[in-house]
């Protein structure tokens, strides 16, 4: 990734009230003022999001700070013009990292796609769960509705089937 200072979003699906503080503490250092309003999905928990320009040293610093917190769903993306990162955090998975590509898509490397194949050792199941947490889908699946719900508080919200 480039050096310099890139577009990036942070949006805190669900921070806890008594976590508040802590969390304007940690992003005032870095010079990043948030908007809290409430959030429909958790009770007594809050929303913001904020777009900003940093770099990419910064929003790693970012992402772990609040990783810290330990209560907090978010997510923080980068883009450049021909990549990014984003990070997912939700609390009991821990922080999740990824690289991604001009589109915004998750990319993983044909080094990375061999060590699946070779840890799966030709197990197909194996094979799927450990491409499917490379590619963050466990923080993706619990991420979606507060995700729908920034959209819309009355949004009916279906599992997948299978």
């Amino acid at each position: 990734m480039s050096k310099g200072l890139f577009s990036s979003t942070l949006v805190i699906y669900s921070c806890p009230a008594v976590a508040q503080s802590q969390v304007e503490t940690e992003l005032e250092k870095l010079g990043l003022e948030l908007k809290w309003a409430k959030q429909s999905l958790v009770v007594g928990s809050l929303f913001a999001e904020i777009s900003f320009r940093c770099s990419l040293a910064q929003l790693d610093e970012i992402a772990s700070k609040l990783a810290q917190v330990g209560s907090l769903h978010f997510e923080l993306t980068q883009h450049t013009k021909h990549s990014g990162v984003t990070y997912m955090f939700v609390p009991g998975l821990g922080l999740f990292r990824g690289e991604l590509n001009a589109a915004g898509s998750l990319t993983l490397t044909e080094d990375k796609l061999q060590s699946l194949l070779d840890q799966a050792a030709g197990n197909h199941r194996e094979f799927t769960r450990l491409l499917r947490l490379c590619l963050g889908q466990s923080w993706d699946d619990i991420l979606e509705p507060f995700r729908a719900a920034k959209y819309s508080d009355n949004v009916l919200l279906l599992n997948r089937a299978g």
